[in-house]
């Protein structure tokens, strides 16, 4: 084949490769795809390795011939053998070099004399079978498919940046794939999630570009206009129920957690003692003594703040969400304080009712 249709096959494989197992496209590892795609015909001392490496191809010519050994199992062999270091040190170039080398040997196959795969054996491996659909070098069949080689791979560059799943994920807008997604890399960069979706109490259709601040019941948490709601497609857990849902990758994310001891406190108190340079979200589970009667009739639908008998939960609550249980005290329990922060962000500032304030760059402590 044309090195032009190595390099096409050779992109093709690498870009279809990276949509598939969702691993980076860079330039150094591409170009390594590429020029390893010209070096099976490194036996030939006219083709385009051959001629700066002719010290190797002209013997290799004399001694084997072409499409032999350099176009074996052997050859690739050989080949993994000598990049194997990369494998530990830069895994991505290893396999480039290998794939790279491999489609050399693939599309070979489909040109009619076909290639010793299994050298020395005299068998040859060709695909397809039939010689009349066989490619002969230089010939208009081999332009074409190197035209639709390179079709494909303009089709495939921007699905090899997304993956499989984002590429469906962004044509399906399915809100089971952007949940999956959300749960597998939560923690790691901001999210926010492209939705239309129906307010399963009032029926009203909503569209936003909302924050996704965690999971519950098999569906997200989103701040909308302010307020922690649940998206998902359990009319009985969530508030929101998704028509079209595309998850987006943001900026990196850096969460500083606290843990509060709440044993004889009160809301109020924890409310009153925290004040910040930085919204913040409430966690955790309190147990209280309270006569305060509660409507316990929605208890499976999600809120930030849930009361159920003498127990407080707190799931990415604000302190707007809090007001009527601020009064509550504590007989044993724990809220966990969490700062999200995008790159840039000042520090955790900390002010304490005496005016005492504290700067910190990691893990609060000595908070109370």
């Amino acid at each position: 084949m044309l090195s032009a249709t190595h390099a096409a096959f050779s992109t093709a494989l690498y870009l279809g490769g990276a949509a598939m197992f969702e691993y980076p496209v860079e330039p150094v590892s591409w170009g390594l795809a590429i020029l390893f795609s010209f070096m099976p015909d490194i036996d030939i001392p006219t083709s385009k390795v051959g001629r700066p490496l002719f010290f190797i191809s002209a013997p290799l010519e004399k001694r084997f011939g072409h499409r032999t050994i350099t176009h074996s199992l052997i050859g690739v062999s050989i080949l993994a053998a000598l990049a194997s270091p990369l494998y530990f040190a830069k895994s991505l170039w290893f396999w480039a070099i290998l794939g790279g080398y491999w489609s050399h040997i693939q599309i070979d196959m489909a040109n009619i004399r076909g290639v010793d795969l299994f050298w020395p054996s005299p068998i040859r491996v060709v695909m397809p079978g039939k010689i009349k659909f066989r490619l002969e070098v230089g010939s208009k069949a081999e332009m074409i498919v190197m035209c639709v080689l390179l079709a494909l791979c303009v089709g495939l560059y921007p699905m090899s940046s997304l993956g499989l799943r984002g590429g469906l994920h962004q044509l399906l807008k399915d809100f089971d794939i952007a949940y999956d997604e959300f749960v597998e890399v939560q923690g790691l960069n901001w999210h926010t999630l492209e939705l239309k979706a129906v307010d399963n109490l009032t029926l009203e259709h909503i569209e936003c570009n909302c924050p996704v601040l965690g999971a519950w019941q098999n569906g997200l948490i989103i701040d909308y206009r302010g307020k922690s709601r649940s998206v998902g497609k359990s009319q009985l857990n969530h508030n929101l129920y998704p028509v079209d849902a595309v998850l987006i990758e943001g900026e990196p994310l850096r969460v500083i957690s606290q843990r509060v001891n709440m044993n004889g406190r009160s809301l109020r108190w924890l409310i009153e003692n925290l004040q910040a340079n930085h919204d913040y979200y409430l966690l955790g589970e309190l147990f209280v003594d309270s006569g305060l009667q509660v409507n316990v009739n929605n208890i499976e639908l999600y809120h930030p703040v849930i009361f159920s008998g003498s127990t407080v939960k707190l799931h990415y609550a604000k302190v707007d969400d809090l007001r009527d249980y601020l009064n509550m005290v504590a007989i044993r329990g724990e809220v966990v304080v969490q700062f999200w922060l995008k790159p840039g962000d000042e520090g955790v500032e900390l002010r304490f009712s005496g005016g005492e304030s504290v700067l910190t760059l990691g893990v609060l402590e000595g908070m109370f």
